[in-house]
């Protein structure tokens, strides 16, 4: 049986690299260009986890690396290492942001891992972003023409691609993750994508609860207990768990009331579902703690939801631990992924070139969530963007639109 070695780039706290690893295939090679990212590796690898034994870790500029160089460190030939994976910066993409794209130069690290993909000449190539990405503009404006550009800068560059949009909850993360994962494919055809192994439903296995995930975080230290001041208590003692204090909102076409969400950073987790997505800032979800009464999630807890291992090091500051936390592809999610993609590549290693005429249509249920963005931008964006900002609304207008 063939080794199957990969390279990551943009690898943060190494979550997809552990949950590849743990499906059998092996990391060669690992860099970041953040410092606390590079220290988390370096510190597990040097701790001896199990994971990362073989790669070469380096602090390194995507954009500045090259195909000879990671080739070189890692005692290789061009062709040798099948697998390219990796996280390009989501931030452009990513509601949480401001969503330039293209225009943020964070989006156009993408050209420097499809840049890499060739140097490499790896077959298959993997890589995970927002959700956001899926519907995002590109230069034309127009949604979902962001992934079509960088589907065709890959099939251009020789990769036939799949996409998948998948739920974190439904492989039995504690969390409700919503994630875009692109698979691209020189040889064979595509990749078999796990199936859903847990559902909210209870047709499948059940959900897990985030409850479960921070009881095996054990006893908090008293540096770990964030409590809200004095302000934000009185707002958050008034609300139920999975309910938050409310956005302002702006009116728009069909909701004349305004589009609301809640405000980041006031929101009570229910911790009898998977937690919502644990975010790369410091502003985490609150939880009623039974001994310690309301407090923020810490970066144990977020890594435990995320499914780290328990004795996976963090370097760096709180603020640190958090963004590469948040930034985190899960483990147990990668490992599942991993799986598929390790028998894939196996059984398409003999296998013809992929046909590269013209791209593989996108699922119909994400085809369907480009057209409706369409279709609400339409409706909604010209009252959206004319409309002031909304005040927000007392706490008890909020108990009352969140009963």
């Amino acid at each position: 049986m063939r080794k199957i070695g990969f390279v990551s780039l943009f690898s943060g706290a190494g979550g997809l690299d552990i949950g590849l690893e743990s499906a059998g295939l092996s990391c060669r090679y690992a860099a970041d260009i953040d410092q606390a990212a590079y220290q988390t590796l370096l510190l597990n690898k040097q701790r001896q986890t199990g994971h990362l034994a073989n790669a070469v870790i380096e602090n390194a500029d995507v954009s500045e690396t090259t195909g000879a160089h990671i080739l070189d460190v890692i005692g290789v030939k061009r062709g040798q290492i099948p697998l390219l994976v990796g996280g390009p910066p989501c931030q452009s993409w990513s509601s949480a942001g401001h969503q330039k794209g293209w225009l943020d130069p964070r989006g156009r690290l993408f050209d420097d891992f499809v840049r890499l993909a060739g140097e490499l000449d790896v077959r298959w190539l993997m890589f995970e972003n927002v959700r956001g990405l899926l519907t995002a503009r590109g230069p034309d404006g127009v949604p979902g023409s962001a992934l079509a550009l960088i589907r065709n800068k890959l099939l251009k560059a020789g990769f036939q691609t799949q996409v998948a949009l998948l739920n974190s909850a439904d492989f039995g993360i504690p969390q409700r993750r919503v994630r875009l994962v692109v698979f691209g494919y020189r040889l064979g055809d595509h990749l078999a994508f796990p199936d859903p192994s847990h559902n909210k439903q209870g047709c499948l296995i059940p959900w897990v609860p985030m409850a479960e995930a921070l009881a095996s975080v054990g006893k908090l230290s008293p540096d770990e207990i964030i409590r809200p001041n004095d302000n934000l208590f009185e707002q958050l003692s008034q609300l139920h768990p999975g309910t938050g204090v409310k956005s302002p909102g702006k009116a728009e076409a069909t909701r004349p009331s305004g589009h609301w969400g809640y405000k980041q950073g006031a929101f009570i987790a229910d911790t009898a579902l998977p937690a919502r997505t644990v975010t790369a800032n410091q502003q985490q979800d609150w939880v009623i703690d039974p001994v310690n009464g309301i407090r923020r999630l810490c970066p144990r807890e977020c890594s435990a939801l995320q499914t780290f291992p328990s004795d996976w090091v963090l370097a760096g500051k709180r603020a640190d631990q958090y963004r590469l936390i948040g930034n985190a592809v899960p483990p147990l999610l990668a490992q599942k992924i991993g799986t598929a993609l390790h028998s894939h590549i196996l059984n398409s290693w003999d296998q013809g070139r992929a046909s590269l005429d013209v791209l593989v249509p996108l699922a119909p249920k994400l085809q369907a969530a480009i057209q409706y963005t369409a279709k609400e931008e339409r409706r909604n964006g010209p009252s959206r963007r004319a409309a002031p900002n909304r005040r927000l609304l007392p706490i008890s207008e909020n108990l009352l639109a969140n009963a």
